[in-house]
């Protein structure tokens, strides 16, 4: 174990009490990471992902990844000539646009990810959130009575705590791709931020990490906000702080720790080894909620 330390504080330029004293906090702990954007796409990021993954496993912390693929599926529908609409940041999912975000989601793009970790000798179980009920979805409801209706988008309602449980116990890093079914087998597209914030709080995970392609909140200084308390939230959104897309990301850690996870953050995937770098180092380095 020394020498895990020494190699990683090497890594993240930290010392090897710095990350001695914050391996502690996590030891046997679940982590749930929403793993896309650059990180997923680049070469050098997914490769550099793979290795966080391994050395999380070798200090003893049990990862469970949640991906996503939203260019890579808008690639496969541009390739079999299907439109590509979206509401307020949700893919409108057809029963012909459904089989392609299942085949690139769970056929491609999940395998491909539990192939590379085997690869790092990290055994790593690629599964659909269909499989063993991981996860069971209903139909997402409408916001406002004008919305259209999404058609087979979902929205977790529960999941196979006990299964997910034992495979991290086991040492096996769940990759877990955002589909689910309802008792009836219908089977929903969930948004990939959702699926990984409801599993972090269903599990109790000790964090949820969010890998995004932005620096985390950015405050009025144009600085990275470090730390964010859940009653500041609405304010910085109604000031236009927090905008756009970023806004169902902060919800998504707002709800995770509203349930009981005791934190969660807002990373930039595009930095290298930012996982190790969150966790281990006492600067931190995203944007951290907590109550």
């Amino acid at each position: 174990m020394s020498n895990l330390i020494n190699k990683t504080a090497k890594q993240i330029s930290a010392s090897k009490k710095e990350v001695t004293f914050n391996l502690q906090k996590y030891i046997n702990e679940i982590i749930v990471i929403k793993y896309g954007g650059s990180a997923m796409l680049d070469k050098k990021l997914s490769l550099n992902f793979f290795q966080n993954i391994k050395a999380l496993v070798e200090l003893g912390i049990k990862p469970i990844i949640v991906h996503g693929g939203g260019p890579q599926i808008n690639l496969m529908l541009d390739k079999v000539n299907i439109k590509h609409k979206f509401f307020k940041g949700m893919r409108i999912t057809d029963k012909k646009t459904f089989d392609i975000v299942e085949m690139v989601l769970s056929g491609v793009i999940n395998k491909n990810i539990s192939y590379c970790l085997s690869n790092k000798k990290v055994n790593a179980l690629g599964l659909s959130g269909v499989d063993s009920k991981i996860i069971i979805a209903k139909k997402y409801k409408k916001k406002n009575v004008s919305d259209p209706d999404l058609g087979l988008v979902g929205q977790p309602y529960s999941i196979n705590k006990s299964l997910l449980l034992k495979l991290v116990s086991n040492k096996i890093v769940p990759v877990i791709a955002p589909i689910g079914a309802n008792a009836k087998g219908t089977k929903f597209n969930i948004n990939a931020d959702l699926t990984a914030g409801f599993i972090a709080s269903e599990i109790g995970a000790r964090r949820l990490l969010m890998l995004t392609d932005v620096n985390g909140v950015i405050g009025k200084d144009n600085k990275i906000i470090s730390e964010l308390k859940l009653r500041e939230i609405n304010q910085l959104i109604s000031k236009k702080i927090i905008y756009g897309g970023m806004i169902p990301k902060v919800k998504t850690c707002v709800e995770a720790v509203k349930a009981g996870i005791r934190a969660s953050v807002i990373l930039d995937g595009r930095l290298n080894n930012v996982i190790l770098k969150e966790l281990l180092s006492d600067k931190g380095i995203g944007t951290l909620f907590r109550k």
